[in-house]
């Protein structure tokens, strides 16, 4: 056998034998969740706040033809738009949604949903009411559930993408303040040095080695400097990687998976700041986070799919304070493509909620259908915990003490307005 035959074969080999590994590990936790709440707790709601699934690039490839001398993949859809290979999966996360409901008994096998029972409400872009509506299919196939959004389609939706306007300069100083404890532009640019390196292999341009990144606060935080083309190039490469799965996505270049991650981080720079910078994320989740209080408010109400964008569930997430973690089987490190922020309502025998907060998100192996998605396959499920908070024995937080951090996060950036020009 020749060498490169050989190495070929024994990196095929590693790879099955971690696929397998990752499966014995991975397949029984929802199951060995699930008994050990069965005994003391029923599922009387869920919430789950979605990004969207697989998408072609936000720029074309004619926009993107100036950064590397390579082809770009068709992915065989507008730019910005979810593509059919991320519906496919959206709606297998929906049918694995629906066995795993049904395994609780919060929506029993062959049961038809009652009024106000269920919301899916989207923000009104392709990309996102497509993957509302491929997940509510999976989850309800033959039923065609309908997907609430607000305005006309193709414009964004206030809940969805935030309003920055009114604030006061308070809101500057404390967003600077919070900025200098990240270590500001120069600090930021050295985290995603790895990825600019990785990058410039992958398209075949060593100038982009010299891109920054520049971060400015001026009403508000903005996003700057000679990298951004480079973090669009990247989000390209992410979203071929996925699509394609393999050096077709990187150019013919043998890249290891820490590479994949350190591009994935470049594109990523943004939702990194957005999460860890405290009055931001508040700033710009305010409105979702009075929807969460709105919905867990919702009388009969059993399950709630909001879908949005990365931005969405990194602020949130970032809002409410949760501890930070890294993600297994995952190029992105914020927030996975389709990757889901959901909230668990668990009520005990004497009738007092408790809630699961989890990220769960389909695998890289998953995204690159090496594997399906199914209760034998389960997406990668991962408990979140916030700060200051410490969950009982079940991995549970008191209802009450969640709506009290949503309240204290509305306030926080209530009391940041602007209502008397000061």
């Amino acid at each position: 056998m020749k060498h490169g035959r050989r190495k070929e074969y024994f990196m095929n080999f590693r790879k099955i034998f971690l696929l397998l590994i990752t499966l014995l590990c991975f397949a029984a936790l929802p199951l060995a969740e699930a008994r050990g709440l069965q005994e003391n707790y029923d599922l009387v709601q869920v919430l789950v706040l979605s990004r969207h699934n697989i998408r072609a690039p936000l720029v074309d490839s004619g926009t993107l033809s100036g950064i590397t001398p390579h082809q770009w993949h068709d992915f065989g859809v507008p730019s910005g738009e979810l593509t059919v290979h991320g519906g496919q999966l959206e709606e297998s996360m929906g049918a694995y949604a629906r066995s795993c409901l049904q395994q609780e008994g919060l929506l029993p096998a062959g049961c038809q949903p009652g009024e106000g029972e269920i919301l899916f409400y989207a923000n009104a872009l392709q990309r996102t009411l497509g993957t509302a509506r491929h997940f509510a299919d999976g989850m309800f196939p033959g039923e065609k559930m309908p997907v609430k959004y607000e305005g006309q389609v193709g414009e964004p939706d206030p809940l969805f993408w935030g309003d920055l306007s009114g604030h006061s300069a308070a809101f500057d100083r404390e967003l600077k303040k919070e900025l200098a404890a990240l270590g500001g532009s120069e600090a930021l640019t050295r985290r995603v040095a790895p990825g600019i390196e990785a990058a410039a292999i992958a398209l075949d341009n060593p100038a982009v080695e010299n891109d920054e990144l520049q971060v400015t606060v001026k009403e508000g935080l903005h996003l700057g400097g000679s990298i951004r083309p480079l973090m669009t190039a990247c989000d390209a490469l992410s979203l071929q990687y996925y699509e394609l799965g393999d050096s077709r996505a990187s150019f013919g270049h043998e890249l290891s998976f820490r590479q994949w991650q350190d591009i994935a981080a470049v594109k990523e720079a943004g939702i990194h700041v957005y999460r860890r910078m405290p009055t931001f994320a508040r700033a710009l989740a305010r409105p979702l986070l009075e929807v969460f209080l709105q919905e867990l408010n919702a009388p009969g109400r059993k399950f709630t799919f909001l879908c949005g964008h990365d931005t969405n569930v990194a602020t949130v997430m970032g809002a409410l304070g949760v501890r930070e973690n890294s993600l297994p089987e995952s190029i992105e490190q914020e927030v996975p493509i389709g990757g889901k922020l959901v909230v668990e309502r668990w009520q005990d025998r004497a009738g007092e909620s408790f809630l699961a907060l989890k990220l769960v998100y389909p695998s890289v192996y998953q995204l690159c259908s090496e594997l399906p998605i199914d209760m034998r396959h389960p997406p990668q499920s991962l408990p979140l915990h916030l700060q200051g908070m410490e969950p009982n024995e079940e991995d549970l937080i008191p209802l009450q003490a969640f709506r009290q951090r949503l309240t204290e996060a509305i306030e926080s950036d209530e009391e940041l307005m602007d209502v008397d020009g000061k």
